[in-house]
């Protein structure tokens, strides 16, 4: 079934604008709160010497109680920007309760499976996309944005890599819940639960509230080099939570991306295979379209899924 815009936003058209700058203010709040929260609990792995926590910050990979930090101070900023603080607004600000948005009622198992289905797929399409982003000259901007984003891209790529070192298991697992759990729920939310709707309304297209909350899902990040490929999985997203009305589909289709990345990183450390999925280069084209084709057909099945479901509903 499609999204119910009255189920979910009780401004009025005119004060669209303002709810979202509200959205905003909640979501900014939230990551300083988190941020200074994940500082404080981290602060005694440096015996309690916040000049040391800053240095080591500021060099995370020479430091060994770096990683520990970083891990929380993402965790609390995930946890209060994107999650608390948001559902706050949701509450205060829409006048709404947290189970209208994050009901459990009528999740279809079958409709799950569908959807952890497509996003796989669809993350081998991607590939093709990723190593043609990665190639884009954005020089045609100008020469300085490059060289920022360049300079981002690198930056960015080298923590993530260290963040993602799992040495065992348990590393394994405390990666899944700050990097696929917490950003899986607190960007859905926002994003789909939240914006994706407002947008919608706003236009009046439920297409434009799609693509324009996956514009800025993607755009968040910073990472230029690989916006179209997170802008298209947000468009996904978006679409199935259109189309289900139902935020744990899209919840759970960006926890499968986050983390089957991360369980196949671990298995590639571990040397149980041999596929490193942070490599850029994409596959071969027939794989590609072997993968497009299943991604289209999985899309198909989802969509009449939801469909019958509505119909259901309504009998």
């Amino acid at each position: 079934m499609h999204t119910d815009l009255t189920q979910h936003q009780t401004t009025p058209n005119r004060g669209i604008f303002a709810a979202l700058l509200l959205l905003v203010g909640f979501v900014m709040l939230g990551l300083v709160v988190g941020n200074l929260l994940g500082l404080i609990v981290s602060l005694p792995l440096f015996g309690a010497d916040y000049q040391a926590m800053i240095e080591a910050f500021a060099n995370p990979t020479a430091n060994p109680e770096s990683r520990r930090a970083l891990l929380i101070v993402q965790a609390c900023s995930s946890l209060f920007g994107f999650v608390l603080s948001p559902l706050a607004f949701y509450v205060f600000i829409e006048k709404k309760r947290v189970g209208e948005l994050l009901s459990s009622k009528g999740i279809d198992p079958t409709l799950m499976l569908l959807v952890g289905g497509v996003v796989i797929s669809f993350m081998v399409v991607n590939s093709v996309v990723i190593e043609w982003n990665m190639n884009l000259d954005l020089g045609i901007f100008s020469s300085a944005f490059e060289e920022w984003a360049s300079a981002k891209e690198a930056q960015l790529k080298e923590l993530t890599e260290y963040l993602t070192r799992f040495d065992n298991i348990g590393g394994l697992l405390v990666g899944i819940l700050v990097i696929a759990v917490l950003p899986a729920l607190g960007e859905e939310i926002v994003f789909r639960g939240l914006a994706q709707p407002m947008f919608h309304r706003l236009f009046n297209n439920p297409h434009a509230g799609i693509w324009v909350a996956a514009f800025l899902f993607s755009f968040i990040h910073l990472q230029f080099y690989g916006f179209f490929p997170r802008f298209l999985l947000g468009a996904l997203f978006g679409y199935i939570y259109y189309w289900s009305g139902n935020l744990w589909y899209p919840i759970f289709a960006h926890f499968v991306n986050n983390g089957f990345t991360l369980v196949m990183l671990y298995m590639y450390q571990q040397q149980v295979t041999d596929m490193n999925v942070e490599d850029t280069e994409s596959v071969p084209i027939y794989s590609a379209l072997l993968a497009l084709l299943a991604t289209v057909t999985i899309l198909y099945y989802i969509r009449k899924k939801t469909v019958e479901t509505a119909t259901q509903g309504n009998e």
